[in-house]
């Protein structure tokens, strides 16, 4: 490809072609050289994972992103000796771009086994990526527990965890602000996983926050529902295999520990 290059501007230097052909030359040649580039970097990687954003588990940066998520594909990527293009997306516009074929997987949902896929996915239930301790949030003064929650007036959750629970919920795009509502008394609970909420309450204005296991559930990843997904599958299945093997998982995620009663 550099000879062809060559040959066309010492053509042009020499003049033995006119400026019309060395132009039409090189500007093939260039053109031939953006594709075999982009043909390169489409080739660079092997699949495609569009996770969720969300605070501590994937927030986006100028490096690409970072958070207990992405650090879960990198690993698996080391596991299987292939590579990974992530992609951070906001939930609902990630699981839309995999159902639509977008991205070969969506990472994570939390599976209720009451309630289906989202439309255009299926769950890789060959594999889960741990269990997700969701925690009732609540104020010292007035705390709820699992069998009392259902009775507090309101109650707020994470957008795609509605149907989790058998009580009427209100969806939190902001889970400080929510436990900020929950700590001055105009809200009455706050359920999410454990792994969300706890880094946030070595803050001292929460020190009048009540913690109350609710439920694990299993963490999962969505293909799309009309595409052959065995290859991505296997990496999956495989990879995550092998990290349960070396523990490297659960260094990660943490999502093996049992639940601990603790209250700040």
């Amino acid at each position: 490809m550099t000879s062809v290059v060559k040959r066309a501007f010492e053509g042009y230097v020499n003049g033995h072609s006119g400026k019309t052909s060395v132009a039409r030359r090189a500007s093939i040649v260039w053109g031939c050289v953006v594709g075999l580039c982009a043909a390169f970097q489409a080739r660079a990687y092997d699949r495609v994972a569009s996770i969720g954003e969300s605070p501590i588990s994937a927030e986006a940066d100028a490096a690409g992103g970072h958070g207990m998520l992405v650090d879960v594909v990198r690993a698996l990527d080391r596991a299987t000796h292939s590579s990974t293009k992530i992609v951070l997306r906001p939930f609902a516009r990630s699981l839309k771009e995999t159902a639509a074929g977008h991205a070969d997987f969506h990472l994570p949902l939390i599976q209720n086994d009451d309630s289906p896929a989202p439309p255009g996915l299926v769950y890789v239930t060959d594999v889960d990526f741990g269990q997700v301790q969701f925690v009732i949030y609540s104020r010292k003064l007035a705390p709820f527990d699992a069998k009392t929650v259902a009775g507090a007036k309101i109650i707020e959750t994470e957008p795609g965890h509605e149907s989790f629970f058998p009580f009427p919920v209100s969806v939190t795009h902001c889970v400080a602000c929510s436990l900020d509502k929950v700590s001055l008394g105009r809200a009455d609970a706050l359920i999410v996983p454990a792994d969300i909420v706890d880094p946030l309450l070595s803050n001292p204005k929460y020190q009048g926050i009540h913690r109350a296991f609710y439920k694990a559930y299993p963490v999962r990843a969505l293909v799309p529902a009309n595409a052959d997904s065995s290859a991505t599958r296997r990496y999956l299945i495989e990879g995550v295999k092998r990290l349960k093997e070396t523990g490297e998982l659960w260094k990660i995620t943490g999502h093996n520990q049992p639940y601990v009663d603790w209250q700040p």
